[in-house]
């Protein structure tokens, strides 16, 4: 059998482009919310009813209990899927109006 050389897509030549695309990828469509617990703000999307993306402006461990406590008992913060507090002010702030989802 013959061998084949890999096909690879050329590099992109437009950094414009490029960044535009990683722009409305990682900001189009975020949402402050701040948990109403501990009172941390992150940016928050939902693309659907099920799927959520959070941003955090700050190392979690640093601003939120939950995280800190996780992390001092040695679990590793870029692990932990999130804080259950959180996880509920995000969904008061769906079942709010206060974050859209594009499905619903």
């Amino acid at each position: 059998m013959p061998s084949t050389p890999w096909a690879k897509a050329p590099d992109h030549r437009d950094p414009a482009g490029t960044l535009a695309d990683q722009r409305e990828f990682l900001e189009s469509g975020l949402s402050p919310v701040r948990c109403d617990t501990c009172g941390s703000e992150v940016r928050v999307r939902k693309a659907s009813r099920v799927q959520t993306s959070v941003q955090w402006s700050a190392d979690p461990a640093a601003t939120c209990p939950e995280f800190s406590a996780r992390v001092a008992a040695g679990e590793v913060g870029a692990r932990i899927d999130t804080c259950p507090m959180l996880r509920a002010s995000i969904e008061a702030a769906v079942a709010g109006g206060r974050l859209a989802v594009p499905d619903a």
